[in-house]
C-alpha cells in the first residue's frame, strides 16, 4: 500500500504542498506550468516507490497521444508481480481518450497503483482536475516567480541536503542565477556537492562571481551605497557582456522606489512590507539605502531614473551613457550625505 499524504510543515507557505513533499499515493497531481518542478516531483515518487518495492514497473504515458484502454492495461495485476508506478504527463493538452479514461479510474482508483499526472495549467480538463483535487494528493508546481520565493527555494534545498547557507549567500545566489529554476537547483547542488559547512557569500562569489557582478542588481547596490567606482566598473562589465541597459535601470528604478517608499516611515518593517507587498528584507535594505540619502537627493533620484528610463527606451541617441550618467550621478547622492 502506498505510504499516507505527508504532513504540512509548520513553516509551509501559502503555494500549498511543494515538489519536496510528493510522495507515492494512488493518485497524485502535479498542477502547474513549472517544469522542472514537476520533473523533481515525478522523480522523488520514483525513488520512493522503487525502495519500497524495487520490482516497481513504471509506465509513462503522453497525455495527447493516449489510445484508450490503455490505463486499464496497465493498472492490472502483473502476472510477474511488483507495483505499479503509472505517469501522465502534459495532460493540459490530453486527448478525449486521455480524459475519459482518467475520469474514470479517478472515480476508483486501485489503491495498489500509484497514478501521477501533471497539468501544466489552463482550462482543458478542469472536470478531471477538480475530481482529483477532491481524492488525490496535489502538488504546486507553479513557476516561482519572486525573487523571495526563490530565495526559499535556495534555502530549502540546502535545508534538504542538511546544509546551511548564509542569507546574503542565499540572495547572491538568486541574483546570479535565479531566472532559472533548473539552473538554481543546479548552482545548490554543486555549492552543496563541492563545499563544506556553512556556505557564505564569499563561497558563492567564488563559483558565480562573474554572474553575480554582472547583474543589474548588483550596478544597483553598489550606485545606491554610494561606491560610484565600483558601480561604473560592474556596469561597463555588464554591458561589455551582453547586459542591455534596460534591466540594469529597471533594477536602479526598482532600488530608488523602494528607497522613496520607506524613506520617513515610521512603521516597523513587517507592517511597511505587508502595505507595501515587499518582503520583510526588501524593507529592511531599502530603509538602510533611504537613510543615505537627504530627502531633496532622493526625489533628484526618483527624476533621474525616470528620465534615464525614457532615455534608454528610445529617446536618446547613446542608451549607455545614459545609464553610465545615472549611476555616477546616483553614486554622489548616496555618498555626500
Amino acid at each position: 500500500m502506498p505510504p499516507r499524504t505527508p504532513a504540512r510543515s509548520a513553516g509551509k507557505n501559502a503555494r500549498g504542498l511543494s515538489f519536496r513533499e510528493a510522495a507515492p499515493r494512488p493518485l497524485v497531481l502535479l498542477m502547474g506550468s513549472d517544469g522542472y518542478q514537476a520533473a523533481r516531483a515525478f522523480q522523488s515518487i520514483r525513488e520512493a516507490a522503487r525502495a519500497a518495492d524495487p520490482e516497481t514497473e513504471v509506465t509513462r504515458f503522453d497525455a495527447a497521444h493516449y489510445e484508450g484502454g490503455e490505463l486499464l492495461l496497465s493498472a492490472s495485476p502483473s502476472l510477474f508481480g511488483g507495483g505499479a508506478l503509472i505517469e501522465f504527463h502534459g495532460l493540459e493538452a490530453m486527448n478525449e481518450a486521455a480524459q475519459k479514461d482518467l475520469l474514470g479510474y479517478v472515480a476508483a482508483p486501485d489503491p495498489e497503483v500509484i497514478l501521477v499526472a501533471h497539468h501544466g495549467g489552463g482550462n482543458r480538463g478542469k472536470g478531471l482536475v477538480d475530481a482529483f483535487k477532491k481524492v488525490g494528493l496535489v502538488i504546486d508546481c507553479a513557476p516561482l516567480k519572486k525573487d523571495a520565493e526563490k530565495l526559499d527555494f535556495v534555502q530549502d534545498e540546502f535545508k534538504a541536503a542538511r546544509r546551511r547557507i548564509d542569507t546574503e549567500a542565499a540572495r547572491a545566489l538568486v541574483s546570479a542565477v535565479g531566472s532559472d529554476l533548473a539552473e538554481l537547483g543546479s548552482a545548490c547542488r554543486q555549492l552543496i556537492e563541492d563545499t563544506d559547512g556553512t556556505v557564505d557569500e564569499a563561497a558563492v562569489k567564488s563559483y558565480f562571481g562573474g554572474r553575480v557582478e554582472a547583474t543589474g542588481f548588483a550596478v544597483a547596490d553598489a550606485a545606491m551605497a554610494g561606491r560610484g567606482a565600483a558601480a561604473v566598473s560592474l556596469l561597463r562589465h555588464a554591458m561589455a557582456t551582453g547586459v542591455d541597459p534596460v534591466p540594469i535601470v529597471a533594477a536602479l528604478a526598482m532600488k530608488v522606489r523602494q528607497a522613496a517608499a520607506v524613506a520617513g516611515a515610521r512603521e516597523s518593517a513587517n507592517s511597511l512590507a505587508s502595505r507595501l507587498k515587499m518582503a520583510p528584507w526588501q524593507v529592511q535594505q531599502a530603509q538602510e539605502v533611504a537613510r543615505r540619502f537627504a530627502p531633496a537627493d532622493l526625489a533628484a533620484a526618483v527624476r533621474l531614473v525616470a528620465e534615464t528610463d525614457a532615455m534608454v527606451k528610445g529617446a536618446s541617441r547613446d542608451p549607455r551613457y545614459a545609464v553610465e550618467r545615472a549611476v555616477v550621478s546616483l553614486s554622489r547622492y548616496a555618498a555626500r550625505r
